[in-house]
C-alpha cells in the first residue's frame, strides 16, 4: 500500500502512481515509465523531458506513525495469542489463566477500539483493507 502525500489518501498494492491524484510515489516518470530521481529534468534513459510530478514528500513526523501502524496488528496479534487460553499440561481439564488475564485481554481490546476509531478515515481504510487482505482478479 502506498500513501499519497499530495491527495492524503492510501492506494491499495504497489502502484507508481497514486488513482486518485496522478501523482507519483517519490520519482518521476518519463511518458515510457522509465524511474527517474525526484530532482531529475530529463529521464536517464530515453533523453524525455515530460516527466511526471510527484508528490510532495512524507512528513518527517509521518513516517514512523505510518511504521507504527504497520506493526501494529502483529503486535496485537501477538497479545492476543499470548492471552488465549491454553489447555494446561496436567490431565485436567482445560482452563483460563485467571480472571485478571481475561479482564487484561478485554481492556486491551478496549483499549485498540478506542484508538482506531479516532484514526483518520484514510488510516482506518487501509488497516480495514489490511485485514481483508488482497482480493485476487479472476482474470
Amino acid at each position: 500500500m502506498r500513501y499519497c502525500s499530495q491527495c492524503k489518501r492510501v492506494t491499495a498494492g504497489d502502484p507508481l502512481y497514486c488513482n486518485h491524484c496522478g501523482a507519483t510515489y517519490d520519482a518521476k516518470l518519463c511518458p515510457a515509465r522509465h524511474l527517474n530521481p525526484r530532482n531529475a529534468e530529463v529521464c536517464a534513459q530515453c533523453g524525455s523531458r515530460d516527466l511526471s510530478t510527484p508528490a510532495p514528500r512524507l512528513a518527517l513526523w509521518l513516517r514512523p506513525v505510518i511504521f507504527v501502524l504497520v506493526l501494529l496488528p502483529g503486535f496485537c496479534w501477538r497479545c492476543c495469542w499470548y492471552w488465549s487460553p491454553r489447555p494446561s499440561c496436567s490431565r485436567s481439564p482445560p482452563m483460563v489463566r485467571s480472571k485478571a488475564d481475561l479482564v487484561a485481554l478485554l481492556l486491551l481490546l478496549a483499549i485498540l477500539w478506542w484508538i482506531y476509531i479516532h484514526l483518520p478515515k484514510f488510516t482506518q481504510k487501509a488497516l480495514r483493507s489490511l485485514w481483508q487482505g488482497q482480493k485476487k482478479d479472476k482474470h
